[in-house]
């Protein structure tokens, strides 16, 4: 019996504190301020336009169509479900023109196969047992070549959590220079190598930077030195970071 009064007695203390609540204001003054700092509606100021500078809108126009390609060429690989679809991955060279190979690799990083059929010599993806890959997110990797760097873009094939292989697009990223305008005074690099430097040697330009400094807190700022003045934006690609730049000549209009 002393333990059916004592929940009785916790049943009425907690009717009573019920009661309490909903008799005072604490209901409202919650809902009050709900939605004067937490649900406002949202306003938007057409009269407050934000000025862009010059800088930043030819490096928005100049690297939109190349980024576009990006984007466009990782989903696709993404949307191919199994890699013994040839057809697919044949087509990518009809829609993406500027790859140089596409390769199917094992688990280990050995070639299976290759389109064309010419490997280079210097075709080496055995680093891909260096990485821990737990999902199929596409990634990308910079490569130094002889002709200057490659970006391997891979896209990993699992069953029950384990790697079976990779599909693996290339290309020199140089090829991709047509979709930005006139290249003369573009930058695009990544964090580890120089990719471009348009009509000037890396180490005139204010982009001679040590950019794993430079990428901790930021990803776009302004730069500028004796001669030039530029702006860059970075983009994660694949987890790689490509940076892309633009500058123009102090005292230019």
């Amino acid at each position: 019996m002393k333990t059916k009064g004592t929940l009785l007695l916790c049943l009425a203390l907690a009717c009573s504190a019920c009661a309490t609540v909903k008799d005072s204001e604490t209901f409202k003054d919650t809902r009050r301020f709900y939605y004067t700092h937490i649900n406002k509606p949202a306003v938007v100021d057409f009269a407050d336009v934000a000025e862009i500078s010059d800088l930043d809108s030819r490096l928005t126009k100049a690297f939109a169509q190349l980024d576009g390609q990006l984007t466009k060429l990782q989903r696709e690989m993404d949307s191919i479900l199994v890699i013994s679809n040839v057809e697919a991955i044949a087509a990518l060279f009809t829609k993406f023109p500027w790859i140089s190979h596409i390769y199917a690799l094992d688990s280990a990083g050995q070639i299976m196969g290759a389109m064309p059929s010419y490997i280079p010599e210097y075709a080496d993806f055995s680093y891909v047992t260096d990485r821990e890959v737990k999902t199929r997110e596409v990634y990308a990797d910079v490569r130094e070549v002889p002709n200057g760097h490659e970006i391997a873009v891979l896209r990993p094939y699992m069953t029950s959590g384990e790697i079976q292989g990779y599909l693996v697009v290339t290309f020199d990223p140089k090829s991709l220079l047509p979709f930005v305008g006139d290249p003369s005074e573009i930058v695009f690099l990544s964090d580890t190598a120089v990719f471009w430097t348009g009509n000037h040697m890396y180490d005139d330009t204010p982009f001679a930077l040590d950019w794993t400094d430079e990428l901790k807190t930021k990803s776009y700022d302004t730069v500028g030195n004796d001669m030039f003045r530029g702006a860059w934006i970075a983009r994660y690609f694949g987890g790689t970071r490509l940076i892309y730049g633009i500058m123009e000549e102090k005292g230019q209009e």
